[in-house]
């Protein structure tokens, strides 16, 4: 049980340990977030500690042990469960969040939040074992069931957490159609000889950002978040 706390754990500090909001550019989206962010860490903290000492009280030496006795151990079983549900619940709300308030695109951000938000498919797993834990027919835990799926949400949480890497290889491949058909539109153009249309201060905004982006070896070395962009004097009534 203590490893497969550790590995579930493990995944979800992780996934907390991507977002640095004690420096920029995280520091600096809201302080409503930030604090979030730090009652997440100390929710999985404690009931990462609560996990580590709950096999020790309920079985503290072989004479004593409440998991081979007919002593109900509910209370400390639900509670201990429903701990792991709510850190669940923290770890995936902050990059579904953090991605709300991006200047991304829509493909993007389906992407982003389809990545970051895999911690869920743990979540529902630790539900399922909420709901089937207690045995209604012996009216005590069934020990055997919780087990196992604790060895299931643990295999689950890092293969999700290995698949959430691909993120980045998923919006690089977007990014790179993205330029090459721009490349063919300019190509066409230049071949025809057909004049471009004129374009607006906000299309031409977006042609600039669509430019820096372009720079970047890989989208995975720009911030998530984004300064919000600042308007032409064009546009200023």
């Amino acid at each position: 049980m203590w490893r497969c706390c550790g590995l579930r754990y493990s995944v979800k500090f992780c996934f907390l340990a991507q977002f640095k909001f004690y420096k920029p550019p995280y520091a600096f989206i809201s302080v409503y977030l930030t604090r979030y962010y730090w009652t997440a860490i100390g929710l999985c903290t404690a009931a990462f500690l609560f996990s580590l000492v709950q096999p020790i009280v309920l079985c503290s030496t072989a004479g004593n042990c409440r998991y081979l006795q007919t002593t109900n151990t509910v209370v400390l079983e639900t509670l201990i469960t429903a701990l792991d549900i709510m850190a669940d619940l923290f770890v995936t709300s902050i990059p579904v969040l953090l991605i709300c308030m991006a200047h991304f695109t829509r493909s993007q951000t389906i992407i982003n939040v389809s990545f970051k938000s895999l911690s869920i498919v743990a979540l529902a797993i630790a539900a399922t074992r909420l709901a089937v834990q207690y045995g209604s027919r012996n009216q005590r835990i069934d020990y055997v069931l919780t087990v196992f799926l604790l060895v299931v949400e643990a295999a689950v949480a890092i293969i999700m957490a290995s698949i959430s890497s691909y993120r980045v290889l998923v919006i690089d491949h977007l990014a790179e159609r993205r330029m090459k058909r721009g490349n063919e539109e300019q190509r066409k153009t230049q071949k025809f000889g057909t004049r471009p249309r004129p374009t607006s201060p906000r299309d031409r905004t977006r042609l600039s950002e669509c430019d820096s982006d372009a720079l970047v070896d890989s989208l995975s070395e720009l911030p998530m978040v984004r300064a919000a962009r600042t308007v032409p004097a064009e546009e200023v009534p």
